[in-house]
């Protein structure tokens, strides 16, 4: 994983673009990437020579997005089965490349007027400690305008649309050994019948962010809306949350209430391509009572078919729902920590194939902030290369046969920006980042003065 040529022979070293040659130069320039994810192309080729080959290897058809993506996503299949229950996260973003107004093979993004592409990526995690095993499927593709004569009944009998997404990725998840549990997760644009039906299809349970009101049965067989009949249960239980800073908010504690149960989803009335058979699902709701004087009151409402039964259950299902965030991290990788939206490219094409590199190496940075987390106990020596351990231990003036992974991963992020005070969270993918990135620094000039010395 801290290897770059270890990991990028790993990740693409099975790729088959037809030459073997296109695969070892694949090989390389992702090596290269992932060194310094950050940087320019020019900046990560390091040399003229070097970026001319990698435009020429973006321009070549047989280099395809599907074909260098393969292997990271066969890896990340392996690495599944060998957990109990892993979730299968799903989201869309768009890439934003509205400043670049002489690039083809786009479409429109945004208010319409910008231009870019969608991707829908879909994130295997482990829920107990949140880490990521890796990208299970992606897709990217470009917005087709509606026509303008086209009314809102037309819509509805169309036979592609951009919400099919989260049903392809779904299927192509696939079935999975009874040994693992998967459960798709998915945000308020999965609250789809149909993505119900696919899920069902699959034998792979969904857990999804409710937002449709949509006509559902309750255990009595009353017919009404979902939303209305689950905000009028009762609480069950409640307990402290804490409410993470965001932009204009400030982190607080607050109580959560839950209330859950079986309902059964209805078909959509005025929907001709939905699925016309009954959905039983579970719905859980949690909500804050009394919250602070300005505050909107938080409430989630989740639809899951996943059984759930018991109080622990449904905290659990709850749990998983607030997992979702873990995916929309590695899409601001792709966008930050890689600059997607930042590469000077001329084609859509090229940007496709060039995703195809940049996506592993974006789950390597949420990966590596998972190695921050994880055995923190455990002596750094035991897993970490000596050279580097040494430079970090003597950069922090401490011993560094006595330094933990957490003590190590901390000290890395100190690099990077983090303050480590009392009441800071884990320093994030961002601060560890750039902290590696200081330490690569360093490491230079230590191996740099070993070899004058000689």
């Amino acid at each position: 994983m801290l290897n770059p040529k270890l990991w990028a022979e790993r990740t693409f070293g099975a790729c088959h673009l037809q030459d073997a040659r296109r695969t070892r130069r694949a090989v390389r320039v992702a090596a290269q990437m992932a060194a310094n994810a950050s940087a320019s192309l020019p900046a990560q080729m390091q040399g003229w020579k070097e970026v001319i080959a990698l435009y020429r290897l973006l321009d070549q058809e047989d280099v395809s997005f599907e074909a260098l993506m393969q292997p990271h996503l066969q890896h990340t299949r392996e690495e599944i089965v060998q957990h109990p229950v892993v979730l299968l996260l799903q989201d869309t973003t768009e890439v934003d490349l509205s400043h670049r107004l002489h690039v083809s093979g786009l479409g429109q993004v945004g208010n319409e007027r910008g231009q870019g592409f969608f991707l829908q990526t879909m994130l295997a995690v482990v829920p107990q400690s949140r880490a990521v095993v890796g990208c299970a499927s992606q897709e990217a593709f470009v917005r087709t305008p509606a026509p303008k004569s086209e009314r809102r009944s037309q819509h509805r009998f169309r036979q592609d649309r951009e919400t099919d997404g989260w049903m392809r990725l779904l299927r192509q998840g696939g079935t999975f050994p009874d040994t693992t549990s998967i459960v798709h997760v998915g945000d308020r644009g999965a609250d789809l019948f149909d993505f119900f039906h696919a899920s069902r299809e699959t034998h792979t349970p969904f857990l999804v962010r409710a937002t449709q009101n949509r006509r559902a049965q309750n255990e009595e067989e009353e017919v009404g809306y979902l939303l209305e009949q689950v905000r009028a249960w009762p609480s069950r239980q409640r307990r402290a949350f804490e409410v993470p800073p965001t932009h204009g908010r400030q982190a607080r504690t607050t109580l959560l209430e839950i209330s859950f149960g079986p309902m059964t989803g209805l078909p959509p009335r005025n929907e001709p391509r939905a699925n016309k058979h009954p959905f039983p699902l579970w719905v859980i709701r949690l909500w804050e009572e009394q919250p602070p004087a300005g505050e909107e009151p938080l409430e989630w409402v989740v639809l899951t078919s996943v059984p759930t039964a018991t109080l622990q259950e449904a905290w659990e299902r709850g749990t998983w729902s607030g997992h979702r965030w873990v995916v929309e991290d590695s899409h601001q990788c792709l966008k930050t920590g890689c600059r997607l939206e930042q590469r000077q490219l001329q084609t859509g094409e090229r940007f496709f194939r060039l995703l195809g590199l940049l996506s592993p190496v974006a789950v390597r940075l949420l990966q590596r902030r998972d190695l921050a987390r994880s055995e923190p106990d455990r002596f750094a020596c035991e897993v970490i290369d000596a050279d580097v351990l040494t430079v970090v231990a003597t950069q922090a003036g401490l011993d560094p046969a006595r330094m933990t992974i957490q003590v190590f991963w901390r000290e890395v992020a100190r690099l990077g920006g983090y303050l480590a005070r009392r009441r800071d969270g884990p320093a994030g993918w961002k601060t560890l980042w750039a902290g590696w990135l200081r330490v690569q620094t360093l490491l230079e000039g230590f191996h740099l003065a070993s070899h004058l010395r000689l």
